[in-house]
């Protein structure tokens, strides 16, 4: 296949017509009249920048139909959404923006096949939902077992077979061509609903993983803390601030267990792989871990200079890393129900 065209669908722009880059793997007949001379002439046509070549080979208005429903059938299904109220609000919203999302499909299609270019920036849309389908990033390896069916000669199938990368191994996008006039044109896909099952999968997967990593890793610091705490108490009970002594070994357990321990939490958080579901939730915990870095930093400073706009600055600091660690603790709730 022409590596310009398999980057292209790596990039998105098969959409739900990931037919666009099918073909080229196969070397036919002089007889036009096979489903495999209208996979071959789908590439033709793009190659050549035909429009009008590759419409009369892809039914494009019937294959993103037929895989934006099987999309929409998967994201309100209840395996994903548990609420039946919110199941229908869902299922309205996607019906309502079906048609226009549609049309800016075929566009990006068209444009790419006329012009070889697609421009991400102007259809930001497209891209985002190319990505919630798990087509985005995906690269097209292959066609295989293109058949006529049995039962009905004027209908064929043949495997599309892509490579997706949150998969980490190749699929067969099954699509279905159809004989009309002597001619052959993909019409439709036919697993396009199995496809995003499995996405959907995946991605739960990789969320339950970081869910519970970056749970063990709050948990584990959180004790740290809680002992640091006690200690703490324990130094201010036994000695008064004006002491020399007293200032030395709260400085030295702030920097050395509550700075230190908030740096640690931060560099294991930053280390785990963080699926694109939880990046909020993510970025609010290293929010967490700089502020917390920074009221230590704070209430250190004040230890030596005794001034009260110091100290206020830090327990300002203090209050927002509680505030957003029950944040953190609602979305992350949220997340695991």
């Amino acid at each position: 296949m022409d590596k310009k065209i398999k980057r292209a669908a790596g990039v998105g722009l098969a959409a739900l017509a990931i037919v666009v880059a099918g073909g080229g793997y196969y070397h036919f007949h002089v007889n036009t009249d096979t489903p495999n001379f209208a996979i071959k002439t789908i590439e033709q046509s793009i190659k050549d920048h035909d429009p009008k070549t590759f419409h009369s080979v892809v039914n494009v208005d019937g294959v993103l139909a037929s895989g934006y429903d099987g999309f929409v059938e998967v994201v309100t299904s209840p395996d994903v959404v548990t609420m039946a109220d919110t199941r229908d609000v869902i299922k309205d919203f996607t019906q309502m923006l079906r048609d226009p999302m549609l049309m800016s499909l075929k566009a990006a299609i068209d444009s790419y096949v006329a012009t070889g270019n697609f421009d991400a920036e102007k259809n930001a849309g497209v891209v985002e939902l190319l990505d919630r389908m798990g087509l985005k990033d995906a690269e097209v390896r292959d066609v295989r077992n293109v058949q006529i069916n049995d039962a009905n000669r004027n209908e064929a199938f043949a495997d599309l077979i892509i490579f997706q990368p949150e998969l980490d191994r190749e699929f067969p996008i099954q699509l279905v061509l159809t004989r009309v006039e002597d001619k052959w044109q993909v019409s439709r896909v036919q697993n396009f609903k199995e496809y995003v099952e499995q996405i959907a999968q995946a991605r739960r997967a990789q969320l339950d993983d970081y869910l519970k990593q970056s749970g063990e890793i709050n948990n584990k610091h959180e004790a740290t803390l809680r002992e640091a705490e006690k200690k703490y108490g324990a130094i201010l009970s036994t000695g008064n601030l004006s002491e020399e002594k007293t200032r030395t070994e709260l400085k030295t357990l702030i920097n050395d267990t509550f700075k230190k321990d908030w740096e640690e939490h931060k560099q294991e958080l930053f280390s785990l792989r963080v699926p694109k579901e939880a990046e909020t939730l993510h970025n609010l915990y290293m929010k967490i871990c700089d502020t917390a870095i920074d009221a230590a930093q704070t209430y250190s400073k004040w230890i030596d200079d005794r001034n009260p706009e110091t100290i206020k600055s830090a327990e300002e600091k203090i209050h927002q890393v509680q505030t957003l660690i029950t944040e953190a603790a609602t979305i992350a709730k949220r997340m695991t129900s």
